[in-house]
């Protein structure tokens, strides 16, 4: 039997915030690891890492992993599309952006899985608070794109291009993830990178050098930042807050991991803050906003 979820008391509202912290600093780890590791490489340690701790922690708590063929090819589908193509893309698209532009970008997620879900559900129909804040927001990513296009050339739409489809993969991940709510979500969790670290392993010795001779620490710990923090750790803090709070609380991470993405970089790449940057977080803020008010 599930415990009713409670409302939100300030220990919520703090884990909260931390799993939006964790994660809004995880593209300034990636920028990190990308001075001796390739994309590929970097999602591959981190979907390995994540598993194996997700694994431990799975097993600690008694949680049994999933059975049946139907149960792990969609495992496999949602592994694909939340850890596999997510964490290779952002990798990618970050040689030719900054992390702040990244952490904004990525709230693309946010409208586009709105717009699937319109069309693959019944109970997430757009209305017109929905359609007033995708288009509010896809003004801001516009704002972005398009004035960073006219201050560095086309340079970067590669980039950015690339970071959007990593939130669309997100988002079309928790579409396909609804077939999996049967299932103990710890467990589930450490199963999708596990079948998505089948791949990942050979891809990366294939295509990059996974184990490069010469590796700097700062390299080393933004890998283990990645897996063990904003991987296994992070998860790990979702499931609880969803099983206390349930997920509409959760969701509102949306919001902070933009703007925490926005803050770690600015403290730590001062020069990556520039209005337009400012301008598209606060459009893109907004316009999530508005989406979930009418929700």
């Amino acid at each position: 039997m599930l415990n009713p979820i409670r409302r939100p008391t300030l220990f919520d509202v703090g884990r909260l915030i931390l799993v939006g912290a964790i994660w809004g600093g995880a593209f300034i780890f990636i920028a990190l690891a990308l001075t001796d590791f390739g994309p590929i490489s970097i999602a591959t340690w981190r979907i390995t890492s994540g598993a194996v701790v997700l694994t431990i922690i799975a097993v600690l708590a008694g949680q049994k992993f999933p059975r049946g063929a139907r149960n792990w090819r969609n495992l496999f589908i949602v592994g694909c599309l939340n850890s596999a193509v997510p964490f290779f893309l952002i990798s990618w698209g970050q040689q030719f952006i900054s992390s702040a532009e990244t952490a904004v970008l990525m709230a693309m997620g946010t409208f586009f899985g709105l717009v699937v879900s319109h069309f693959s559900s019944h109970d997430e129909r757009i209305n017109v608070s929905r359609a007033a804040g995708v288009s509010i927001g896809f003004v801001g990513v516009l704002v972005l794109m398009l004035w960073d296009i006219m201050e560095s050339g086309p340079g970067n739409l590669q980039g950015q291009l690339a970071v959007m489809a990593a939130g669309c993969s997100y988002a079309t991940s928790s579409i396909v993830s609804r077939r999996l709510t049967h299932l103990s979500m710890i467990s589930t969790s450490a199963a999708t990178m596990l079948g998505a670290s089948l791949y990942m392993i050979p891809l990366a010795f294939l295509l990059e050098d996974p184990l490069p001779v010469t590796v700097s620490q700062s390299s080393l710990f933004a890998l283990f930042y990645l897996g063990v923090v904003a991987t296994a750790l992070a998860m790990t803090m979702r499931f609880f807050i969803i099983r206390a709070n349930g997920a509409v609380f959760m969701s509102m991470v949306g919001y902070l991991v933009p703007l925490f993405g926005v803050l770690w970089s600015g403290l730590i790449f001062a020069d990556t803050i520039n209005l337009q940057t400012l301008m598209a977080l606060g459009l893109i803020l907004l316009g999530i906003a508005i989406t979930r008010r009418g929700s």
